[in-house]
């Protein structure tokens, strides 16, 4: 009797069971059709033609990027406020010339703030390019008198750190170095700007730089260093060839 008063008490509290499952289905349902028809609405409000950019704010201390032509290329990035690619329109940004960083903020409902950060060049880089403090090498021109680096593509960051270096142990001559050349092998040669070159070699390129400085005054004490060259990789002195004479 036991037996079936349990087995009665059971199948009454498993008869509902059914119908609890099937009203978190229709509910489960119902949210479902919600959240799609929200995403649906979203995506409908999101195309209207009130959110595609037409305003773009430019910021930033810019002396050679065209802030027009950024206003302009912003203006026609894919995309709306809400579907834009902040990270490609940054990367699109950033081919336009003296460009070198970008920062991108949406300005609601249909504008984007553009902070610029121009580059800075340090020097002339072969023929057609330039290179900034960093050691990156960007297309541009420029009218300015920079020095000039030529060396292996990859030696950027290597050459701008040698030219500083060149300058500062020049100081007490009152020198600078107007061209910087780093061949295949590693060898340096330096133009002065009083049209001294001097042949460092590939080793102690620094030390001979300095032992040179020391005896400057007393080698161009009547001698014109325009057009002349000093070959320095020599381990107890150095080699000095005049500039040919003319006329």
């Amino acid at each position: 009797m036991g037996t079936r008063r349990t087995a009665s008490i059971t199948s009454v509290l498993s008869l509902p069971s059914w119908r609890r499952t099937l009203a978190l289905s229709l509910k489960a349902a119902a949210v479902g059709i919600l959240l799609l028809a929200g995403l649906a609405l979203a995506g409908w409000i999101a195309q209207r033609p009130m959110f595609q950019i037409r305003r773009a704010v430019v910021s930033g201390d810019l002396q050679q990027v065209d802030r027009e032509l950024v206003v302009k290329r912003a203006r026609t990035i894919r995309g709306n406020f809400f579907t834009m690619d902040l990270k490609a329109a940054a990367a699109e940004l950033r081919t336009i010339p003296w460009v070198h960083s970008v920062s991108l903020r949406r300005l609601w409902p249909d504008g984007l703030e553009v902070q610029v950060e121009e580059q800075h060049a340090l020097a002339h880089w072969g023929d057609d390019a330039l290179i900034n403090d960093e050691g990156e090498i960007f297309p541009a021109e420029s009218a300015g008198a920079l020095p000039r680096l030529d060396g292996p593509p990859a030696s950027g960051p290597e050459m701008v750190r040698a030219l500083t270096q060149f300058n500062q142990e020049l100081t007490a001559l009152k020198l600078q170095v107007q061209a910087v050349d780093l061949s295949e092998r590693g060898a340096w040669t330096i133009r002065l700007d009083n049209g001294l070159t001097l042949a460092l070699g590939r080793e102690q390129t620094h030390e001979r730089l300095m032992r040179f400085v020391d005896v400057y005054p007393l080698v161009f004490q009547t001698l014109s260093p325009e057009g002349a060259t000093v070959d320095l990789r020599y381990p107890d002195g150095f080699a000095l060839r005049m500039a040919e004479a003319r006329g």
